[in-house]
């Protein structure tokens, strides 16, 4: 008997049939695959917040976020990212890029802490290496 799809759902050619009765609706509707549904490796490849901010504004302007709820810019050039929903524990990857539309240069990042519940980088001028609120900046994080 050959694969057939129908309104009953599709039989293979062994005839094991695969039906609304075998798949519910939670696994096809948008938003169902969640990370406690993956195994362990895809769940460590998947951002577990990001966000892209102005830091010339205080507090820095959120542009776009994934579990980001707010910037604080604590003094110049030095911003604190903070989570929506806190992460497992401090030791993931955090990862940031940035440049500034006044200078037109890049800056110099430097990793100033983690916590559970936040991020702190500091931002620097490249040309000079003097503290800078640079008007984009992006924060990746990736760990547990």
């Amino acid at each position: 008997m050959p694969t057939t799809i129908d309104s009953a759902g599709i039989t293979f050619n062994d005839t094991t049939s695969l039906t609304s009765a075998n798949i519910g609706t939670a696994q096809l509707v948008n938003g169902s695959v969640i990370a406690s549904k993956l195994g362990t490796t895809e769940q460590k490849q998947i951002a577990k917040a990001w966000v892209n901010f102005n830091g010339t504004t205080s507090p820095g302007t959120i542009r776009s976020s994934y579990n980001v709820s707010s910037v604080t810019r604590n003094s110049t050039g030095l911003f604190t990212i903070n989570f929506q929903n806190a992460l497992t524990d401090a030791n993931y990857s955090a990862v940031s890029s940035s440049g500034s539309a006044s200078s037109g240069s890049c800056t110099a990042i430097t990793l100033a802490s983690t916590t559970s519940s936040s991020v702190q980088f500091q931002y620097q001028y490249a040309g000079g290496f003097v503290l800078d609120n640079a008007s984009i900046i992006t924060v990746q994080i990736f760990g547990n």
